[in-house]
C-alpha cells in the first residue's frame, strides 16, 4: 500500500509560507533601518512638541502639533533633515533625540497673556481648535520635506489658532536649541510681540523669527 503524500505536500507548503513571512519581515526591518539612517553630510534636527501655556488641555494638545509643524516647515532646507519628536518630558525628549541620532534638538514654549487676565485668554474654543489645527504627516528626506501634510495646510492651521488671539494680548515664543550630548543650550531666547487686533496672526512671525536665528546658529557651526 502506497504511503500518502498529502502530509508531505502540506508540510512543504507550510514551510514555504513560513519562509516567505520571515523574508518579508526581514526585508521590512532592513527598509525601516535604512529609512531612519542619517545621510552623510546632513544635519538632523529633532523638534519636540512645543509646550503651550494658554488654555484647556485638549485644545493645547492639538495646537501644539500645529506650532510644531510650522516650526519644522521653517527649519527645512537642503542641509537639514527635520524629524518630529513625540516625547514631551525633557528626559524622554533627550532620550528620543539620541535614539533618532539628532545632531540638535529644539525645545519651545508658546504662551499668551492678555492684559488684566490670568494668561489663559488665547485659546477658549476647545472644539474649534481641534478642527482648525491639522494633524501633521511624517517628515522625511535631506531637504526636510513634509509628507502627508502640505506646508500651506500647516500655515492655515496656525492661522486658525491665531484667529483666537485677542487684541492687546502679549504672545511669546521661547526656545532652546540643544546640541546632542550637551547640557547647555547652543542658543536660547524668547521672542514676543503684542497683538494689535483680534485674530492677528502673530504666531507665524514669532516662529519664523526663532527658526531663522536657529538656522543661522547651526550653519555657523558647520
Amino acid at each position: 500500500m502506497k504511503k500518502s503524500t498529502v502530509p508531505y505536500v502540506v508540510s512543504m507548503i507550510c514551510g514555504v509560507v513560513l519562509l516567505s513571512c520571515f523574508c518579508c519581515a526581514f526585508a521590512q526591518t532592513l527598509a525601516d533601518q535604512n529609512s531612519s539612517a542619517k545621510a552623510p553630510g546632513i544635519i538632523r534636527i529633532g523638534v519636540a512638541p512645543p509646550s503651550l501655556r494658554m488654555g484647556p488641555a485638549p485644545a493645547v494638545a492639538d495646537a501644539s502639533e500645529g506650532v510644531q509643524g510650522i516650526l519644522m516647515n521653517y527649519l527645512s532646507g537642503p542641509s537639514f533633515e527635520i524629524v518630529s519628536l513625540t516625547a514631551r518630558l525633557p528626559v524622554q525628549i533627550e532620550a528620543e533625540g539620541r535614539q533618532k541620532e539628532c545632531d540638535f534638538v529644539i525645545y519651545s514654549t508658546l504662551s499668551a497673556k492678555q492684559k488684566g487676565s490670568s494668561g489663559l485668554g488665547f485659546l477658549k474654543g476647545v472644539s474649534q481648535m481641534s478642527n482648525v489645527v491639522p494633524m501633521l504627516g511624517t517628515m522625511r528626506g535631506a531637504a526636510g520635506t513634509i509628507v502627508g501634510a502640505a506646508a500651506g495646510t500647516v500655515l492655515s492651521g496656525v492661522a486658525g489658532a491665531a484667529s483666537m488671539v485677542k487684541a492687546k494680548s502679549e504672545v511669546s515664543f521661547e526656545y532652546r536649541l540643544m546640541a546632542g550630548g550637551s547640557s547647555a543650550p547652543v542658543l536660547s531666547d524668547v521672542v514676543k510681540t503684542k497683538a494689535t487686533q483680534d485674530g492677528e496672526d502673530v504666531i507665524s512671525a514669532l516662529v519664523e523669527n526663532a527658526a531663522g536665528a536657529m538656522v543661522n546658529t547651526i550653519l555657523s557651526r558647520k
